[in-house]
């Protein structure tokens, strides 16, 4: 019997998702069947049931110190783990958040898709719009799983390349052996472009899947598996619908009027971090920014306790980091198709376009071909650097530049009197299944270390 509780929407979900095949066991008590559409209507509603995700591409991406040394004790055992990407992250008494709750919002969204067709006193209209966004998050899910828990995409290996459970139904019992790298990516393609004809152009709340948010989430599938024609053409379809950009000048000295999550112009798919991390900003980093740049100016700050520049921004609203989709990744994504192609002049002007609303208009110069032209493809990877501070993107960006000779620089790191490095062809740009669902799950199986 399936069943949410009143209120909260809460749900059966498997014990460490996919780690176990039990049920958790939930009161009864106000609650009742899954049977009319608009009950599934307010699963989609309830924004808590896809928002909280994952915060380890923050600990282990390069936007961070390379020296630590003096606030270890302020982290997690995890945490300090993951910045020196260890062999495990998690203890046997601790759970993977990441994994088990990216594996949970594809559980709420195979529920729903398993169901709302056949449900009760609901248009063909509104159950066709229910499943999409259930599609859209389902793909954003599994889309973060794969850059975290699987190799780096290799066209022409992908197929033989090994990927993630992927679980489409909600059977209890369904094999939970690794598909393809290949099959991974081709269902979240499936999910994304079978949703579009279903979705809004623009989201009612952007807790809500749009069609601007899954042409921007194929942007950042094709980017990822090379298909670089592919993701200038979903960019271009996201820009023509006209995203939101914050114009930071706006808000200096004030940044207490920035707008809330759910009203930001420029979040097009809402989601968060599942937590906070703290450490000093990597120096190399911050040297990549102008001095007049606001993004400086105001999402960086300075840490006597860091000793070095800290990441403030969740600070403006205090609403956690945001990990979703945002204008900035579109006008970038296209950016870097561009420089690819050696289309300097539109790179130049992508870039433009985002750089205005960074900068006061009386402190901006406005970026020449000639500024860029010895290595457009650098300039925009910076810009990805500067703009994507303190989120999710930098480690994504990180794996696929691996592929990109003399884009990818080795990392290292010194940590209670240690050194570590990621060199482009470490096996710890894969993160460690835990053990724990190992032991339940061993069809699974671990990755290379």
């Amino acid at each position: 019997m399936k069943k949410m509780l009143v209120g909260t929407m809460c749900f059966l979900i498997l014990t460490s998702v996919i780690s176990c095949r039990k049920y958790v066991e939930v009161d009864t008590y106000g609650s009742r069947t899954l049977k009319y559409t608009v009950d599934y209507q307010y699963l989609m509603n309830n924004s808590s049931n896809f928002s909280n995700s994952y915060i380890l591409p923050l600990v282990t991406s390069d936007n961070f110190g390379t020296s630590v040394e003096s606030i270890p004790t302020t982290w997690s055992s995890e945490f300090q783990n993951a910045y020196i990407w260890a062999e495990q992250f998690y203890s046997a008494t601790q759970s993977d958040g990441g994994w088990t709750n990216l594996y949970k919002h594809i559980y709420i969204a195979n529920e729903v898709l398993a169901g709302v067709m056949d449900s009760e006193n609901g248009s063909i209209d509104d159950k066709q719009s229910i499943a999409a966004e259930a599609k859209v998050h389902r793909a954003f899910a599994y889309l973060s799983l794969v850059n975290q828990y699987a190799p780096i995409y290799t066209p022409g290996q992908a197929s033989t390349q090994q990927g993630l459970p992927l679980l489409t139904t909600t059977d209890l019992f369904q094999n939970l052996s690794r598909a393809s790298l290949q099959h991974v990516y081709d269902q979240i393609i499936s999910d994304l472009t079978s949703a579009l004809d279903y979705l809004p152009n623009h989201p009612t709340w952007n807790y809500h899947p749009s069609k601007l948010a899954a042409y921007a989430l194929l942007s950042r599938v094709y980017l990822i598996t090379r298909d670089f024609e592919k993701s200038g053409q979903y960019a271009d379809l996201a820009l023509e619908l006209t995203p939101g950009l914050n114009d930071l000048q706006s808000y200096k000295g004030k940044t207490s009027t920035f707008p809330v999550l759910t009203q930001d112009p420029e979040v097009l798919l809402s989601k968060t971090a599942s937590g906070t991390f703290n450490a000093p900003v990597n120096p190399e980093l911050v040297a990549l920014y102008n001095a007049n740049d606001l993004r400086l100016q105001m999402w960086l700050g300075y840490s006597t306790n860091l000793q070095g520049y800290q990441y403030v921004r969740p600070n403006f609203t205090y609403q956690g980091i945001y990990i979703g989709v945002r204008t900035p990744e579109i006008i970038l994504n296209r950016a870097e198709v561009y420089a690819r192609t050696g289309n300097v002049e539109k790179t130049v002007e992508l870039l433009n376009k985002l750089r205005i609303a960074r900068f006061e208009t009386a402190n901006y110069v406005a970026l020449t071909t000639a500024d860029i032209a010895s290595d457009p493809l650098q300039y925009v990877i910076d810009e990805r650097r500067r703009e994507f501070v303190g989120t999710d993107i930098r480690w994504y960006d990180m794996r696929r530049l691996t592929l990109d000779a003399g884009y990818y620089k080795t990392v290292t790191r010194i940590y209670k009197g240690a050194t570590y490095t990621l060199e482009a062809n470490s096996p710890r740009f894969v993160y460690p299944i835990h053990e724990n669902i190992l032991e339940l799950n061993p069809e699974i199986g671990q990755n290379p270390r």
